[in-house]
């Protein structure tokens, strides 16, 4: 019957059908939302730190500085350096006030090179918890003898709680992730999207596995030696995030 329809009718119908069959143009062609900002970040693109948001405590000749030398992405990267031997090894930033979501459960983002220099002890490179560091409760990412370690750490009654695996990679650009989480208290490391450490911690007090920490209010970041550094070593960061979820590599 649509061979004996005029020409000019096939030629409508065909134009309804195929408008009807593609669907609505307008949501079709509408591109995905950009991704959400994370609650916390700190690329350093600046060229320098923000007085508002960093402090800073160092000993010795240690060094904190923004600069160009070294990225991981963009024009500027953070460096911690300890440029000779020292026996009080602190180079560190402090942040305070978290936003409200990340009180009791975190979850952080940083590319990190280390120098093959790093001592084998106990060399802290990021820490959350309460205000008043060291003297304070917190979760920590570092490495000892090599591994990578988290640890709780409640200094008012000298309690502490670590666990180590996964080798810290040195002289290359890695992405670090963490989860810290306080109800319940758990750790999580990932190396380069590879997961090395997912640990409980635990407590003097029987039956206690929440709120260790009480609350993630500060952070500091660089490194904090216990003991002293018989050589030079440059720890670098870049595009630093904490956000609720995951966070991921950069896009």
């Amino acid at each position: 019957m649509l061979s004996t329809m005029p020409r000019a009718s096939l030629i409508l119908i065909a134009l309804i059908l195929a408008t009807a069959s593609a669907g609505p143009v307008a949501q079709q062609s509408k591109p995905q939302s950009a991704q959400t900002k994370p609650l916390f970040s700190e690329d350093f693109e600046s060229g320098k730190l923000d007085p508002n948001v960093w402090t800073q405590q160092i000993t010795g000749d240690n060094v904190i500085t923004v600069q160009q030398d070294k990225v991981a992405h963009g024009k500027y990267a953070l460096k911690v350096s300890c440029p000779v031997p020292a026996q009080r090894t602190l180079a560190l930033l402090f942040a305070k006030n978290l936003p409200e979501p990340l009180r009791h459960h975190l979850f952080g983002r940083a590319y990190v090179y280390i120098t093959s220099g790093v001592p084998a002890r106990h060399t802290i490179f990021f820490t959350a918890g309460t205000t008043g560091f060291p003297a304070s409760k917190y979760q920590e990412v570092a490495t000892s003898n090599g591994n990578f370690q988290v640890t709780f750490i409640d200094r008012a009654d000298a309690n502490e709680d670590w666990h180590a695996a996964g080798q810290v990679p040195v002289n290359r650009w890695f992405l670090l992730e963490w989860e810290f989480n306080d109800q319940p208290d758990q750790a999580t490391v990932w190396v380069d999207g590879e997961k090395v450490i997912d640990t409980p911690f635990s407590y003097h007090t029987p039956g206690q596995s929440t709120d260790l920490v009480g609350g993630f209010t500060d952070i500091t970041l660089g490194f904090r030696l216990r003991g002293a550094a018989p050589v030079p070593f440059d720890i670098y960061y870049d595009d630093v995030a904490l956000d609720a979820h995951r966070i991921g590599a950069v896009r």
